[in-house]
């Protein structure tokens, strides 16, 4: 039964998830190795607190060839939705800006995303953005992910939650 939730919960993910644009779709359907699938699992069931203003320790997923990488970052967000600049942590502890690592975002795929909702954090998470190099980045705010309150509660039998009581 895990396996079937599990199973369809990527199916869901490669349905919803990715569907941004056809070629976003393309790249998820085939499934993605490393940590990204965990975080997207977990976001995803558990929502997040809406992100105040500010900047925010974030993890920063970095998807090449159906491989993800998980980075510390931090990003600013303003109005719910991200702005510049965004940094990825260097292993010495400092912060360097992420457009130092991906000069910018593919414009053939900018040109075709909807401007108004493109920086817009949903449940802790960003949408997914291709770069002009064909990474695909996304964040995850980690520190406002809701508490975990274990699965769904599943109903008793039908004959025993609607047992008569002889009314």
């Amino acid at each position: 039964m895990k396996f079937l939730f599990t199973s369809l919960l990527i199916l869901l993910i490669c349905i919803q998830g990715f569907s941004q644009t056809q070629g976003a779709q393309s790249i998820f359907s085939t499934g993605v190795s490393g940590c990204y699938s965990d975080y997207y699992i977990t976001f995803h069931d558990r929502g997040a607190y809406e992100i105040p203003d500010g900047e925010h320790e974030a993890v920063l997923v970095v998807i090449n060839q159906g491989k993800s990488e998980c980075y510390m970052a931090k990003a600013n967000v303003k109005n719910g939705q991200l702005v510049s600049p965004t940094t990825i942590q260097k292993a010495d502890g400092t912060y360097i800006p992420v457009a130092r690592m991906f000069k910018a975002l593919d414009q053939d795929w900018l040109e075709e995303q909807d401007l108004e909702t493109l920086y817009t954090i949903t449940d802790g998470m960003s949408n997914v953005f291709q770069t002009q190099e064909k990474y695909h980045v996304r964040l995850f705010f980690h520190t406002f992910i809701h508490p975990d309150h274990g699965g769904n509660k599943k109903a008793p039998p039908a004959s025993v939650l609607l047992k008569s009581d002889g009314m």
